[in-house]
């Protein structure tokens, strides 16, 4: 059986190919922020979309993800987005892969980091593929990973401050925030939402494509906007 839900939307124009990883706290907007992607298939790793009117796939599991991977190369139907909701738990699913397939208890277990290796090796391998994903009309897909933030504290140039970063792993946040062309990290400001695209001491963000102002409103048609494209 498919992965891939029916369409039930008609084609709309899609954001340049790009790499996007999307970073903010619970409940900032991460998924509807998404959600305005469009023709977006989230790989959905956890609930939370009972409200958004999306076309979803639960992952349970690695297999499923590449599964659905293969499925999307082989045919991507309407699809012209996947979101990955959230690449924290995809991580955490390739991990139990791994030491299911070792038959051990922890990525430790095997001697010499070899563990470690093995996973975000495959992580990577995976992820990479991603982006040779076509649409229908053989334009790339658009890849956006969400991912939670934490504040961590680290030293800076004036002392120690707190900082947002991704709750992904160091050696997995390396992946995925290498990967993207936009690192965007959703804030609330004066009760504004807004998009983040400079890096700070006080957050992870980054823009690539040196199109982006330092912030703009959290929704898709103001990054589509920033970007020069047709919404």
């Amino acid at each position: 059986m498919s992965l891939i839900p029916k369409n039930k939307s008609p084609i709309v124009n899609a954001v340049s190919a790009q790499c996007i990883t999307v970073i903010g706290a619970p409940k900032v907007g991460k998924s509807t922020f998404a959600s305005q992607f469009p023709n977006a298939l989230f790989a959905a790793t956890e609930p939370g979309l009972n409200f958004l009117e999306v076309y979803e796939t639960p992952i349970r599991s690695w297999k499923e993800f590449t599964t659905l991977c293969r499925e999307l190369a082989k045919n991507p139907q309407h699809i012209e987005t996947l979101v990955i909701d959230t690449v924290d738990l995809l991580y955490i699913q390739c991990q139990t892969h791994h030491c299911q397939e070792h038959e051990i208890l922890h990525p430790s277990d095997l001697s010499y980091g070899k563990g470690f290796g093995l996973i975000n090796n495959d992580f990577r391998r995976v992820l990479s593929l991603l982006t040779l994903l076509r649409t229908k009309k053989k334009n790339p897909m658009g890849l956006v990973f969400i991912t939670h933030a934490k504040e961590v504290e680290v030293d800076t140039r004036i002392g120690k401050s707190m900082q947002w970063r991704s709750t992904l792993p160091q050696s997995a946040a390396n992946i995925v925030l290498g990967m993207s062309e936009m690192i965007l990290f959703l804030d609330v400001e004066n009760n504004e939402r807004l998009i983040r695209t400079n890096k700070s001491e006080r957050w992870t963000a980054g823009d690539r494509t040196g199109r982006l102002p330092e912030k703009l409103p959290l929704n898709y048609a103001a990054l589509t906007a920033a970007l020069g494209e047709e919404k």
